[in-house]
């Protein structure tokens, strides 16, 4: 067999126009999930009333009231998200990968930052939140003046259809993803100038073209596009707009299959097998690899302007990935319809709205009960005066009962009723907030919670209900991050030498780390393409909220301890502050006080000046201890000198018997002396001790 086959490439057909009949039909037999959709999104606009409801109402006299409490409960979760956001970091899956980690950790950040990546993971969120799905879109920007190097945009749900028999959440298993967008015929000419005739006999219907005698001498691309404009059955409305000018533009990205030889490297990495490859073909041949067959996917993409298809190429984005992250929110298990939380609060909401305008109504409404001959008044006249806090009514002096105003005529108003609808009003409030899992503590609202403990509690368990939904969030999150993440690594492995600044807003960390470095051996250093990792969130304790909470509670620690423990500890509770300069502010305190770095944070001059500082304090240590020898020396030599008088002394009274004054005082003096020179002796010593712990303790290890 061949080394590799892709069937795509090998019949030389691609995505052709039955193919896309079929996934058109199979659009059209999947369960209808977007009205509902749309209608969770009016909801949260407040567009909650239908057009003929709003009609029954006005034809009532019944006022039309809308309380939307949807929104700031949205509004809640979706603030929710952007206060406890966190870094996405990079892992390394070896030991030996961590300097290349931190070097592409500072390019993902860069690049995420630059593509304005939590933006549209917000927009994302947003949507599933609203209507069950969001997606992103990441691609390499064409735009050479304007952006980073990739672009990560949101897309509306409106353009997105997908392969409805995929299992993965993040549909990497799925066949098919279609995006649909309607274009300016200039645009999409600017797009594809290769085929400006072919877009230009579309949008005319290919009047122009059928109009010729003879298709002999035309060019062979218009011939097969106006057969396909024939052969196509479906309305011509559905890709083409004439009255504006626009045209759909479809861009398919569908999966095919590979079958072929791989290569296993020693370091976990699986190849495909290359026979050009002189180093694979070696390894191959000395045994050190061992080809083996594999079937794999990639992913193509197949654009159609209309109905013609004018690109069939391999996708521009990593091997294996699609494009485009789908951010689901729930699923019904019957159909896997997406859905999301404001789908949840439709009911309570609508009950709200209906009591609130029938609690308006009855407070405002009046019942007349009258007799025909009551009053000479209009029915019209008579309900507007009644309406009217001022009315005048005048009654019918000629009527036939008139034993009692009550009697000809009656006005009545419900307000037991009026009450009633209150109570119901107010339970279905509160329904709105427990069927969506969120709390009045979350929405900073008064609670029943009065501690700042149960408070805390109130809004963790809002968190834990809503706990589904943001797993689903965060793992979309980390996808578009593997993906441009990939896009990266394809892009770095193209460059050589590449010097990679980390840790520049901390002059204490900041280190310059060479990516892609070739050696005198042949051997790279800092390989890109040999990166081994994943990315993952950030743990929590990162975001300000909790480093904000975590400030103010080692500052109350901090302010209970001894004055001398304060300043050594001040540096760590600014670090967990939030200010500006606060580098500065970390630096100056840090020298005030003499802390010294950490020697890993170290730049390699400042690694050679604290080992120099370190070799002139350990001499000088020496010199001194060398002094102290020294002189204990020469005073035990003075205190046997000493002893040896002594000793003398008392052998000449011993032998001649003298007990005279003379020889006592002499006696005195010496022993007088000894003392002293111990005392001496011991303080000498006891002062190069100290000085010698005192320089330890200054010593900047």
């Amino acid at each position: 067999m061949a080394w590799n086959e892709d069937h795509a490439e090998h019949d030389g057909k691609g995505f052709n126009l039955a193919q896309l009949r079929r996934l058109v039909s199979n659009v059209e037999a999947q369960p209808n999930w977007r009205d509902p959709a749309q209608k969770c999104c009016d909801y949260y606009d407040g567009n909650q009333l239908a057009p003929e409801v709003k009609q029954v109402y006005e034809e009532r006299g019944q006022p039309i009231i809308i309380n939307n409490l949807i929104a700031p409960a949205i509004d809640a979760v979706l603030g929710m998200e952007a206060r406890t956001r966190t870094d996405l970091v990079l892992t390394a899956d070896d030991d030996d990968g961590e300097e290349l980690r931190d070097a592409l950790q500072e390019k993902f950040k860069d690049a995420w930052r630059l593509a304005r990546a939590d933006r549209a993971n917000a927009d994302a969120y947003a949507s599933q939140i609203k209507a069950g799905i969001g997606w992103v879109e990441v691609t390499r920007n064409d735009d050479p003046f304007y952006g980073g190097g990739y672009n990560i945009k949101p897309v509306r749900r409106q353009e997105m259809w997908w392969d409805w028999n995929a299992q993965e959440a993040d549909l990497s298993d799925a066949r098919w993803l279609l995006r649909k967008r309607w274009v300016d015929v200039d645009e999409a000419i600017a797009h594809f100038p290769e085929h400006a005739e072919i877009i230009r006999q579309a949008m005319n219907n290919w009047e122009d073209f059928a109009n010729l005698e003879s298709y002999e001498e035309q060019d062979q691309d218009l011939l097969a596009a106006y057969h396909e404009f024939e052969s196509w059955d479906r309305n011509t409305s559905e890709w083409l707009d004439q009255a504006r000018g626009r045209i759909c533009l479809q861009v398919i990205y569908y999966r095919t299959f590979r079958r072929g030889y791989v290569i296993d490297l020693k370091n976990g990495r699986t190849v495909e097998y290359n026979p050009n490859n002189i180093a694979q073909a070696v390894g191959v041949k000395m045994g050190t690899f061992k080809p083996r067959i594999a079937t794999w996917s990639a992913v193509r993409e197949a654009w159609f302007v209309g109905i013609h298809r004018i690109i069939d190429r391999k996708s521009v984005a990593p091997s294996g990935y699609f494009p485009i992250v789908p951010f689901f929110g729930y699923r019904m298990d019957k159909s896997g319809q997406p859905y999301g939380v404001v789908s949840r609060m439709i009911s309570a909401q609508d009950e709200i709205n209906y009591r609130r305008m029938k609690l308006t109504w009855l407070l405002q409404a009046k019942r007349v009960i009258a007799d025909q001959d009551a009053t000479n008044m209009s029915r019209e006249d008579l309900l507007e005066e009644v309406e009217r806090a001022d009315g005048y009514i005048e009654l019918n002096p000629d009527r036939k009962n008139k034993k009692s105003i009550s009697e000809a005529i009656q006005i009545q108003q419900d307000f037991n009723i009026a009450s009633q609808q209150f109570t119901v009003m107010q339970d279905s409030m509160k329904q709105i907030q427990d069927v969506a899992g969120i709390y009045n503590a979350m929405l900073g609202q008064d609670s029943s919670a009065t501690s700042g403990v149960a408070i805390n509690s109130l809004v963790e368990q809002g968190a834990t209900t809503l706990a589904e939904i943001n797993d689903n969030y965060h793992y979309s999150r980390t996808r578009v991050a593997d993906l441009l993440m990939a896009y990266l690594i394809e892009d770095l492995a193209k460059q050589s030498n590449i010097a990679v600044t980390i840790n520049k807003q901390d002059a204490h960390k900041r280190k310059v780390i060479h990516l892609n470095v070739t050696n005198d051996d042949g051997t790279v250093t800092n390989d890109v393409k040999r990166w081994k990792g994943h990315i993952a969130q950030a743990p929590i304790q990162q975001t300000a909220t909790f480093r904000a909470q975590m400030a103010q509670q080692l500052t109350a620690l901090v302010a209970q301890l001894p004055p001398q423990i304060q300043m050594a500890t001040l540096d760590m509770v600014v670090e967990l502050m939030d200010v500006p300069n606060k580098q500065e502010i970390l630096n100056r305190i840090r020298q005030t006080l003499n802390i010294p770095k950490a020697p890993e944070d170290m730049t390699p001059e400042e690694q050679a000046a604290m080992q120099e500082e370190q070799r002139k304090q350990q001499e000088m240590a020496e010199i001194q201890m060398q002094q102290l020898q020294n002189e204990v020396a020469l005073g035990a030599a003075k205190v046997e000198e000493l002893q040896a008088k002594i000793a003398k002394l008392q052998r000449d009274a011993e032998s001649q018997d003298v007990k005279d004054n003379k020889v006592e005082a002499e006696t005195a003096k010496v022993l007088q002396e000894v003392t002293e020179v111990k005392a001496q002796a011991d303080s000498t010593v006891n002062a190069i001790l100290a000085n010698i712990d005192q320089q330890l303790l200054n010593l900047q290890i």
